[in-house]
């Protein structure tokens, strides 16, 4: 009797372990031509850094220059977002780090969930540019990443679209933490998120 109760009982444990396998969702994973893709891009800025006539490492950093860190990259970090577009672009004043403000226009909002968490960030374009420049900050600044904020850019989306892909893996830093000789834009009010975003550039150590 006692045989056919434990019996029981281990099959009632492996029936349970395999509902909650097969009730439970496989964390999302990045493909490996993005990763491919992803390597290349940050080879190719530490070779522009290294050696480039425009790396804003200069000097005797530039000769030890030993390459930009970043977090391991996460697919929770690239997030579908609604996308909402201003019938008309807005003019935005933008501060910078150093001088008097910068002339952006306010071209529209992308919502989107991080950790289970409602967010919203101010898309902004440059007069003449053909992409869209998104500068943040979050709980991670001064930590784990610069203080002031980092940035990362999107191709403008089709007149049609709805929807658009944020990619904080792609998150960068501005200049301004390479090297203070430069002025750079403050992310505005507005872009301040409230989860840690563990992706995308670390805080530059020289």
């Amino acid at each position: 009797m006692k045989k056919l109760s434990l019996a029981l009982l281990l099959v009632a444990v492996l029936g349970l372990i395999a509902y909650s396998w097969s009730g439970s969702q496989a964390p999302p994973v990045l493909d490996e031509a993005y990763m491919a893709q992803l390597r290349q891009a940050r080879l190719q800025k530490d070779q522009a850094f290294r050696s480039g006539t425009s790396s804003p490492v200069v000097g005797a950093q530039q000769a030890t220059f030993a390459g930009l860190r970043y977090f391991p990259p996460a697919a929770e970090f690239r997030v579908a977002a609604t996308l909402t577009r201003l019938p008309v672009l807005v003019p935005q004043a933008i501060a910078m780090s150093t001088g008097g403000p910068e002339s952006y226009q306010r071209w529209g909002t992308a919502e989107f969930e991080l950790a289970g968490k409602p967010q919203k960030l101010v898309l902004l374009q440059k007069a003449g540019d053909k992409q869209l420049f998104v500068p943040f900050t979050d709980p991670t600044n001064g930590r784990q990443t610069y203080e002031a904020g980092r940035y990362f850019d999107l191709a403008l989306p089709p007149s049609e679209a709805t929807e658009v892909t944020l990619d904080f893996n792609q998150a960068y830093n501005p200049y301004c933490a390479y090297n203070h000789d430069y002025s750079c834009p403050k992310p505005p009010a507005d872009n301040r998120l409230t989860v840690p975003v563990t992706a995308g550039e670390l805080a530059y150590r020289p």
